[in-house]
């Protein structure tokens, strides 16, 4: 049913004004309504995600309970080493790349370092476990290789830190061995 458009207000049909406040009453009880479902929405995604996303903490904790395996310390080659002293002078590091031969993920080793003197001979020899560092940083990450273990054809930077350095040493790179290597 149409109106007349040139028909005065009171031939119109019954209109009610409706009081500004009533107006406001409205508008408030609307909003608030969609905030109360925008936000049950959003804790009932936050909840679907949290249920299906697995958590860093249950990975970390399986990764734990696999048993660890030795692998043969041969299947892990040491390439570009390099050595530093500590800012203090009383330690030596010695950095460079590990790769991975083996086909296990190498999560943990421990190399001899080998310090000679003048005449080849060895005057000190202690075992030290590889620390991972960041690439072209100088920063140690902890137990890297345990959290992102090396995998098969894989390499790394790591560093070897050597506290107590032996007085005679000849100041070349020592020489490194494995002696023990973890893996999954």
């Amino acid at each position: 049913m149409a109106t007349n458009p040139r028909a005065t207000i009171s031939e119109r049909a019954q209109l009610t004004v409706l009081s500004p406040g009533r107006r406001t009453k409205q508008m408030q009880s609307n909003s608030q309504n969609r905030r109360l479902l925008s936000t049950a929405i959003a804790l009932l995604v936050l909840g679907l995600v949290l249920r299906y996303l697995p958590s860093g903490t249950r990975k970390a904790q399986a990764r734990t309970t696999q048993p660890a395996v030795q692998e043969a310390p041969s299947e892990l080659h040491f390439s570009g080493l390099q050595m530093s002293q500590a800012p203090d002078g009383e330690a030596i590091f010695v950095d460079g790349l590990v790769t991975n031969d083996g086909v296990g993920r190498v999560s943990a080793a421990t190399a001899q370092v080998d310090f000679y003197d003048a005449h080849g001979a060895v005057v000190a020899s202690v075992e030290k476990p590889l620390v991972g560092m960041a690439h072209g940083a100088t920063d140690l990450v902890r137990n890297e290789f345990a959290r992102n273990p090396v995998g098969p054809k894989e390499m790394r930077f790591f560093r070897i830190a050597v506290e107590k350095v032996p007085p005679s040493w000849n100041h070349e790179v020592p020489e490194l061995k494995l002696v023990a290597v973890t893996a999954r």
